[in-house]
C-alpha cells in the first residue's frame, strides 16, 4: 500500500505547491482556483456515487457546483466589486429555488424528499466547503495586514498532518507487540487510541513549526495568542496550538463522517482514482468539515 500511497501524496503535494506558487505570479494565479474547481466536480462525482441510492439530481449537482466555485471565486478574488455580491446572491438563490422545482419539472414523486436532500447535501458537503479554502488564500491577496497565501498552505499542512500522524503512529503500533486499541470500530476498523494521539502530535507540531519560522503566520499567531502570553514566542506557540488541536480534531470528525457515508453505501473507498489513497473524497474528507473553521479563523486574525 504504501508504495502507491507515497508517489500519490508526492504528486498531489506537488499539485498543491504549485497552485500556491501561482498565486504570486500575476500570469498564474488561476491555477488554485482550477485546481480547486476539479477537486470540487470530482468530490461531487464521488459524492453522488455514493448516494446513488437515493436517486440524487446528478446533472444539476455538477452544474450547481460549477456556479457555487465561479460565484465563490467572485467574491473572495474581487471583494470590492460591488455586483459581485448580488450576482453571489442570486446564484445562491437560483440553486436553492431550482432544486426544490426539479421534481415539479421532471414530475418526479416517488422519492422526491430524497432526491432533493442528497441534492443539498452534496452542495453543502463539497463544494460550499471547498470554496472556503480558496477564501484562505484570497484574503489579504491585494492588500491587508494578513496574506491568507501562506496561510492556506499552513492549515492544510496541520490538518494533512492530523492524517499523516494517525497513519504512521497507527501502523506502527497495530504492527508491534503492545498491538492497537480501536477507536470507531463500528465506523472505521483502522482507526485506533493510538493513531488519535499520533495525529495530533503531528498536527501540534506543524501547527507550532509554522507559527514559529513561516512569515505572516507567526505574527498572526503572536497577536492571537498575545492575550494570553506576554512573551511573543509562548504567544505564537500557544496560538499555534490552540488552532492545530480544533483542525485536528475537526479533520477527525471529517474523516469519521466521510467513513459513515461510505459505510452506509457499502463501499470500502469513495473511488480507485488515486492508487493507495482511494478517491479524491477520501484524501479530501478531511479538509471538508474544518475548511468553515480555516476561513472564519483566518478571517478573524486579518482583522487584527
Amino acid at each position: 500500500m504504501l508504495k502507491y500511497r507515497l508517489p500519490s501524496a508526492i504528486l498531489l503535494i506537488a499539485i498543491f505547491s504549485l497552485a500556491i506558487w501561482g498565486l504570486y505570479n500575476p500570469w498564474l494565479f488561476w491555477l488554485l482556483p482550477v485546481v480547486t474547481l476539479f477537486l470540487a466536480l470530482l468530490s461531487a462525482h464521488e459524492m453522488l456515487g455514493l448516494l446513488r441510492a437515493y436517486e440524487p439530481f446528478r446533472a444539476w449537482a455538477f452544474f450547481g457546483t460549477l456556479l457555487i466555485m465561479g460565484a465563490a471565486f467572485l467574491i473572495f478574488r474581487y471583494p470590492d466589486f460591488a455586483r459581485g455580491r448580488i450576482i453571489v446572491s442570486f446564484v445562491m438563490l437560483l440553486i436553492f429555488t431550482a432544486t426544490f422545482l426539479l421534481p415539479l419539472v421532471m414530475s418526479k414523486v416517488q422519492g422526491a424528499m430524497m432526491s432533493v436532500a442528497s441534492t443539498f447535501l452534496t452542495f453543502l458537503y463539497v463544494p460550499v466547503t471547498l470554496s472556503c479554502l480558496l477564501g484562505v488564500a484570497f484574503i489579504g491577496y491585494r492588500y491587508g495586514k494578513l496574506d491568507g497565501r501562506f496561510f492556506l498552505p499552513y492549515f492544510v499542512a496541520i490538518i494533512k498532518g492530523a492524517d499523516i500522524g494517525a497513519y504512521l503512529v497507527g501502523t506502527a503500533f497495530g504492527k508491534s507487540s503492545l498491538g492497537s486499541h480501536k477507536f470507531v470500530p463500528e465506523i472505521s476498523p483502522k482507526k485506533s487510541v493510538e493513531g488519535l494521539v499520533g495525529g495530533i502530535a503531528f498536527s501540534l507540531a506543524v501547527g507550532i513549526l509554522g507559527a514559529l519560522y513561516l512569515p505572516n503566520v507567526s505574527e498572526a499567531m503572536e497577536r492571537l495568542g498575545g492575550g494570553i502570553m506576554k512573551d511573543p514566542a509562548l504567544g505564537r506557540i500557544v496560538g499555534a496550538s490552540v488552532i492545530s488541536l480544533i483542525l485536528c480534531l475537526l479533520s477527525v470528525v471529517g474523516d469519521l463522517v466521510e467513513s459513515v457515508f461510505k459505510r452506509d453505501s457499502g463501499v470500502k473507498d469513495s473511488s480507485s482514482l488515486i492508487p493507495g489513497m482511494g478517491g479524491i473524497l477520501d484524501v479530501v474528507d478531511s479538509l471538508l468539515l474544518a475548511a468553515p473553521f480555516v476561513y472564519a479563523i483566518t478571517l478573524t486574525i486579518s482583522r487584527f
